[in-house]
């Protein structure tokens, strides 16, 4: 007879020359990732966490439509780069419309000049306020103790 050990991630008993398997290739505690946004995760959470995950979308830079990720590889095999005005979503339409949108705008001044300035200026008053209300609070307790 083999002696028993336990499984530390699920605490199953079993016998000692089968444990690298079991934590290998059955045990519910292994890690696994998913295979659509590669997390890890315990198997026995995998199944859920996959339905979920695989029902997200992704654009597919080709036809411009969105995908669920469950069916980007055999979209991706079957794609011919041409979208299909009839069968496209608001949410196509609207993507597209952004794009263009971006085209026509000029790029926008960078903000961090502007931010940084402020940061500055806010941290001189702050200052300001901090020695003025300490010099002030110090001639209060002055002319308080001369009474």
């Amino acid at each position: 007879m083999h002696p028993l050990v336990s499984c530390s991630l699920c605490s199953e008993t079993m016998e000692r020359d089968i444990l690298d398997i079991h934590k290998g290739e059955n045990c519910p505690q292994r890690i696994v990732t998913c295979e659509f946004c590669e997390f890890p995760l315990p198997a026995i959470d995998l199944a859920e966490h996959q339905e979920v995950c695989g029902n997200r979308t992704e654009l597919c830079h080709l036809c411009n439509k969105y995908v669920r990720l469950r069916e980007r590889f055999s979209h991706e095999a079957r794609c011919n780069g041409i979208q299909d005005s009839s069968v496209g979503t608001s949410r196509n339409v609207r993507e597209a419309e952004r794009e263009q949108g971006a085209r026509r705008r000029p790029p926008l001044p960078p903000q961090n000049d502007f931010s940084t300035k402020r940061l500055l200026f806010t941290i001189a008053i702050t200052g300001i306020a901090v020695i003025l209300g300490s010099f002030f609070l110090q001639k209060k307790a002055e002319s308080s103790d001369v009474h």
